[in-house]
This record gives structure tokens, sequence and C-alpha cells, in this order.
């Protein structure tokens, strides 16, 4: 076989061989698609982690708040608690039988602010009396517009929680729960308070002179009502998110 002829005989063979060979088309590979929905970037867990976050900077926010109506009755208290227990006993001393003799509860002691707001003017000393008791009425009044934006922050951590699938610690729920529970039921002006004892958090009342001990109930009302309302704060600063 000269040159020419296995140049040709080459150039077939090739040619039989290409046209035998299988022509596929190769399968496009099916896109990755993420099983979380995702929006902006994030993934939904992280929109809920996100929500989370800013729902305890409105709780940090309000424990803020908090703390500075405290810092301000410790700094009144210190200066004024001996001027509103003599005015609360002049009164009590005075109008016997118009004012009660116990000041067990807020609406009791409302009661003998009335009292002593409508005493006339004639330059008695017991004429001045109302204005010091309307400084720790100032105080419980303060203390309740923050209880209920409280209650609105514990109402969006409620429906957070219920728009998610679990949260990391059930228990710590069960603990806000139960606390926003007693801080509704005794945040009231009917709530008897003298069997309510905060010796270790609230040392401070315990300086009400041993003879005016029937008012340390009421002195010691409003940083006990506060403390709860920390604690719940901080509770709720301790919830997370379960992931998936």
């Amino acid at each position: 076989m000269d040159f020419e002829c296995e140049r040709r005989w080459l150039s077939r063979r090739q040619n039989r061989t290409e046209n035998n060979t299988p022509t596929t088309t190769p399968t496009p590979r099916p896109p990755v698609t993420n099983m979380k929905k995702v929006k902006n970037g994030h993934s939904e867990f992280e929109l809920k982690v996100l929500e989370l976050d800013n729902l305890k900077t409105d709780v940090l926010s309000h424990m803020g708040c908090l703390n500075k109506l405290k810092i301000q009755y410790m700094d009144w208290f210190d200066r004024r608690r001996q001027t509103f227990v003599d005015a609360l006993k002049l009164i009590q001393i005075t109008l016997p039988q118009l004012v009660p003799q116990e000041t067990a509860t807020i609406a009791l002691f409302r009661q003998t602010y009335d009292i002593a707001r409508k005493i006339p003017k004639r330059g008695a000393p017991i004429e001045k009396c109302h204005g010091v008791l309307q400084e720790y009425l100032d105080f419980w009044e303060q203390l309740k517009q923050l209880h209920v934006e409280g209650q609105k922050l514990y109402q969006k951590m409620c429906d957070y929680c219920n728009g998610v699938t679990r949260m990391r610690e059930p228990h710590i729920n069960e603990t806000v729960d139960n606390l926003q529970i007693i801080l509704n039921t005794q945040l009231s002006e009917t709530f008897n308070f003298m069997s309510v004892h905060n010796e270790k958090d609230n040392l401070f009342t315990y300086k009400v002179a041993q003879q005016d001990h029937r008012f340390h109930g009421l002195l010691a009302f409003i940083p006990y009502l506060l403390k709860i309302s920390t604690t719940l704060c901080f509770w709720h600063n301790k919830m997370f998110l379960e992931k998936e």
C-alpha cells in the first residue's frame, strides 16, 4: 500500500469511528435551591433573630427607665422619708375619724391624700401635708405608666414566641409569664403590701425609724415592684431562638 492509499484508508476509518460514536447532549444539573426562604440576603431564621434583637433593645431601654426611676426614688427616700412619715402621722393624729389609721394599700393612702388636699387654708401646719404626700403619688403614677409600657413589650414578646417554632430554653418563657402575672396582680392600688418583704434587694428601705416601722410597707412597695419589673426585663433578654 503506497502512501496515498494509506492516507485515504486512515481517513475513512476515522470517519467511520466518529459516525459510530453516539452524541449526547449533557443534561443540565438542576439549580440548587435553598430550603429556607430568603429576603434581602437573610434567611428566615436570621430575620427572626434580628426581630428578637430589636425587641430586646426595646426591653433594655425600658429597663433603663425603671432603673432611673429607682435612683430618683432612692434619692427622695434619703432626703424626704422622715418629712413624708411625719406628714402622714400628723394627718392621722389630727383627723383620726376621717383618714385610715393603717396604710396597707395605695387606695388607703390615696384616701388620706384626698382628705389632706381638702383641708381649708387657715395657716395650720397640716395644710402643707398634702404636698408632701403628692411626692409619693408622683412616683406611683410614673411606675404605673412604666407598667403599661412593660405590658405592651410583654405582649410583643408573646406574639413573637407564638410565631416561631421553638425557643432555646422554654422554661424562661414560663418564668417570664409567672413574673408578669405577679406584677399585674400586685401593681394594684388594692393590693395589701404589708406582707411584702424585700430585705435582700432593697436594704435602704430599712432606714425607716423603728417607731415608724408601720410605714415601712408603704415606703418599700415601689422599690419592691421596680425589682420585679427589672427582673422581668432581665429574663426577657435571656430568651433566644432555637435554630432548626
